[in-house]
């Protein structure tokens, strides 16, 4: 990659510029800016980039380990490809994140953020029961670093500490949704940490829809929002090991260079600046399996987002101009003795929504009208071995490790 972003400095090839000769998938031209993480641990460094056995374990299971250090669940129904090759993260149906109370029940084995309130030893024995393709030393490792240097995890132990120091009495543990939250429309509380606010008592208000509260009982585990800045750290615990806070609804753009109409930035704008690359050693550029999930999360929560804001925003997308397809729909479900539910337009500027591909069809159709049928079929392939893609690789990196290069050679 031979170009830089004069902006947030991106490196990117010379071709990946539009029409106008700009790149600003990046930052979207300076609109964007995020604070840059923070250096990588040395014990994760060397895992990722190392050739020991305990690194090649790691970076083979990395994905085991995360789950048994994470601090919130990822639910999802994941379908690998059934053909052998490069390893590819699919998965199909809903996502889902939930956070489990601090103490397991007789019925549940402990899990997630339940680990940390035990001692790093004892801790890593009962995640290797569940994972018994790790290693006991790299979990020991590993929790003991978190511990040190991850709020989540402070927070989890503080909350163990004060249900012990007040047994009889309320303790709940809550994650905000915004860290410059109005602090005074609850109760002060007991204890603070860096991410959560720790109240000890009955009184106060409760927290808000997108807040994740953690209790030290209970049957059922909270489902987190996507908008909660919280749910990627917690959930990718190996990719923001001191627990970096992800995008929330309050971001804004550069001040400088801001429109009047849009000021915020966006889960697409936040991923889009988080994925791409810039020089210096990046955790979630190395993380191979993890890395793709991460992308994929990513994506699903962006699409989700959209898809609920064009549930909310019906009428503002003139859906009475489907009048007629309501009334049909209606007709039908009364003949056939059926209940109606409640119709969502897509319009045509969701991609992969059915208006979207059909204007594509009918554009291709007018060319079509045009210019005559097409002469040529084309398609497209890309060989892992381009010397452009392995002089891109860092350490001991693989092509399938790094999908953010790929696909530049298939656009």
């Amino acid at each position: 990659m031979s170009e830089q972003c004069c902006f947030c400095g991106a490196v990117y090839w010379k071709e990946e510029k539009n029409t106008v000769r700009k790149y600003t998938k990046c930052c979207h031209d300076g609109k964007v800016q995020l604070p840059a993480f923070p250096d990588a641990p040395e014990l994760l460094k060397a895992l990722l980039t190392e050739n020991s056995p305990d690194a090649k374990n790691y970076r083979q299971r990395i994905w085991e380990y995360n789950s048994a250090l994470a601090f919130a669940s990822m639910g999802a129904q994941i379908k690998p490809p059934s053909v052998t090759g490069p390893y590819c993260y699919r998965l199909h149906g809903q996502v889902y994140h939930r956070v489990s109370p601090l103490y397991a029940s007789d019925q549940h084995k402990e899990s997630y953020g339940q680990f940390y309130i035990f001692h790093s030893s004892e801790a890593a024995e009962k995640r290797l029961s569940n994972n018994q393709n790790c290693l006991q030393h790299v979990f020991e490792k590993l929790d003991f670093m978190l511990r040190e240097i991850n709020p989540f995890a402070q927070s989890y132990l503080q909350m163990h500490r004060l249900v012990q120091e007040h047994p009889t009495t309320s303790v709940k543990m809550v994650f905000l949704e915004d860290k410059n939250l109005d602090m005074r429309r609850y109760n002060a509380p007991t204890l603070c940490t860096e991410v959560a606010a720790i109240f000890v008592g009955d009184n106060g208000e409760p927290p808000a829809n997108r807040d994740i509260c953690v209790y030290p009982v209970g049957d059922t585990c909270q489902s987190i929002s996507p908008l909660n800045q919280c749910c990627d750290p917690m959930t990718y615990s190996l990719l923001f090991p001191r627990g970096e806070c992800s995008w929330n609804t309050g971001m804004e753009h550069v001040e400088e260079r801001r429109t009047a109409k849009r000021t915020r930035i966006t889960q697409l704008q936040y991923y889009a600046y988080r994925l791409s690359q810039r020089n210096g050693f990046s955790i979630l550029h190395n993380s191979g399996k993890l890395f793709q999930q991460y992308i994929v999360d990513a994506y699903v929560k962006t699409e989700g987002s959209r898809l609920h804001f064009l549930r909310q925003n019906q009428k503002d997308l003139r859906i009475e101009l489907y009048r007629g397809l309501l009334d049909a729909l209606e007709c039908r479900a009364h003949t056939e003795n059926i209940r109606t539910g409640k119709l969502i337009i897509l319009p045509s500027s969701f991609q992969g929504s059915p208006l979207h591909m059909q204007q594509n069809y009918q554009d291709a159709m007018a060319m079509v009208h045009k210019f005559g049928k097409p002469d040529l079929f084309l398609t497209f392939t890309c060989n892992p071995s381009w010397s452009e893609i392995l002089n891109s690789m860092e350490g001991v990196q693989r092509p399938e490790d790094r999908p953010d290069i790929l696909y530049v050679y298939l656009i």
